[in-house]
């Protein structure tokens, strides 16, 4: 069940990040790197940030346990449990909103300290007006998104991304030549109360009742006890993206669009496959399933996806930012500066996965400490490596990507260690991993070695990701790789059926 859970979770993050990819190419199209796109991003990363800390990130892993073990009991104790938090949020959210209104310019200021533009500046605090107003809608979706989660509902709640998506190019494409960069600002806002209205309608459906409960009950208690560790955990790995704004933003015009685009390319298998498997592992774990061989299991099929993802991905790198990039205002030069700040990112995909899934199996045992301390030492290590390559060994925003790898890296072994082989089983890991490896570089030396015959980037992308996958599958299928061969076997019981 948690594998079926996270595969219709993955499709739907599958579409949902390939519109978003969309969106962002229409971006750099009509918009390019420009002092104005710098100040979007910048405006966007406040809101974005917020939604991971207090939306996705600290919200589901201490709702979703309470609200997972009341719907087992009682269906109108959940439902109870669901308005309160509704309402408390509600009222944190309004805090937030009106603070950063007020006081907009001196958050940019924190932020991207390094920007000097005085235009730059003033753009940014004018779009962070609106986009934070997008908040109260992120944290409303994802807490319907747990309680849809714990009903078994996976493809419909991570969908809404692809719906904010949709939005954005829809009003960019139609509005740009009146509105200018704001028509982004304007998709974003329709974007996000389009997602609520999306989930509220199956919440309906599915006997999720709001009501007004300001009470502090016991489970409320409970739910904030347990969200405070789980905001600081989540805060300080929110820190990572303030970290790489703020070294970006004194790195030159241009570095902190150049790390957004890559990073969203970085993004998609970590996306599309672990957080898929870390929600359905949550959700699996606090219904009391098998802790050890769920959490193994799940780090040893997220290493057979997310190794040859890494591989592939920085073989391919310059074709794929060509691609969808390098079209109208968006130059060769950022085309290719892009293309090696995600050589560099792809490397860490594999370290980022296991912590997500080891993450989720700490959050469904109560404990949110461990997360938080792995995350802690992951922003300190990206700090310190990210400034000394950048800044000291002169790489500049390539030394900003390889701060990131380390970090996620350092944050895994870090959970490893705090684990004491309660979660993981590591001869299975370790025999998944070899193989991976193994596959995933025969795979490389196949793609780098054939992709020069063919001339044109999107030619190279559309004959090699699927050419090198099946590569890949073949050699796993040729060292018996368990997961592999089950999938074989089940395709070959269809095509017999």
């Amino acid at each position: 069940m948690i594998f079926k859970n996270a595969l219709f979770f993955s499709i739907a993050v599958f579409i949902s990040r390939i519109l978003g990819y969309i969106r962002d190419a229409v971006f750099a199209y009509y918009f390019g790197v420009s002092y104005l796109s710098d100040a979007f991003f910048i405006a966007w990363r406040l809101p974005n940030t917020l939604r991971r800390l207090l939306g996705e990130g600290g919200l589901n892993a201490s709702f979703v346990p309470i609200y997972g073990e009341l719907y087992k009991k009682d269906e109108e104790l959940s439902n109870r449990f669901f308005s309160g938090v509704f309402w408390y949020l509600a009222f944190i959210n309004l805090v937030i909103i009106t603070l950063t209104i007020l006081f907009a310019p001196y958050v940019v200021k924190i932020i991207a300290p390094g920007i000097t533009n005085p235009l730059a500046v003033e753009k940014a605090a004018f779009f962070i007006r609106f986009l934070i107003v997008n908040q109260m809608f992120f944290s409303i979706n994802a807490l319907l998104m747990g309680a849809l989660n714990v009903k078994g509902v996976f493809f419909r709640s991570a969908f809404t991304q692809a719906i904010f998506n949709i939005s954005m190019i829809i009003f960019i494409v139609v509005f740009e030549h009146s509105f200018g960069i704001f028509s982004a600002v304007i998709g974003a806002l329709v974007g996000g109360i389009s997602q609520v209205v999306f989930l509220f309608l199956k919440a309906v459906k599915l006997n999720i009742k709001l009501s007004f409960c300001f009470k502090l009950t016991e489970h409320i208690k409970t739910f904030f006890k347990r969200l405070i560790p789980a905001l600081l955990g989540f805060g300080v790995a929110q820190l990572s993206f303030f970290v790489d704004t703020f070294l970006a933003s004194m790195l030159g015009k241009g570095v902190i669009s150049y790390m957004y685009y890559a990073n969203r390319l970085f993004q998609l298998p970590i996306g599309l496959m672990s957080v898929g498997l870390a929600n359905a592992l949550l959700s699996s774990l606090s219904l009391g399933e098998d802790k050890t061989k769920r959490t193994s299991e799940a780090l040893a099929l997220i290493s057979i996806f997310t190794i040859p993802a890494s591989f592939g991905l920085f073989s391919l790198s310059k074709d794929i930012i060509n691609l969808l990039y390098h079209h109208g205002l968006f130059n060769e030069k950022d085309a290719l500066n892009t293309a090696h700040v995600l050589a560099i990112l792809s490397l860490g995909i594999t370290f980022f996965s296991w912590q997500k899934i080891l993450s989720s199996a700490f959050f469904a045992n109560k404990d949110t400490l461990s997360p938080s301390l792995s995350t802690f030492i992951g922003v300190l290590v990206e700090g310190t490596s990210g400034y000394t390559f950048a800044f000291l060994m002169h790489l500049s925003f390539i030394g900003l990507a390889m701060g990131t790898v380390l970090s996620g890296l350092s944050s895994f072994l870090f959970l490893t260690w705090r684990s004491k082989g309660d979660f993981i089983d590591l001869k299975m890991l370790i025999s998944s991993c070899l193989k991976a490896l193994v596959g995933a570089f025969l795979m490389c030396i196949f793609i780098l070695y054939f992709k020069k015959l063919v001339p044109y980037p999107w030619l190279r992308i559309a004959i090699f990701i699927p050419a090198g996958a099946l590569v890949y599958l073949l050699f796993l299928f040729l060292l018996r790789e368990t997961f592999v061969i089950s999938i074989f076997k089940s395709l070959k019981k269809k095509t017999v059926m």
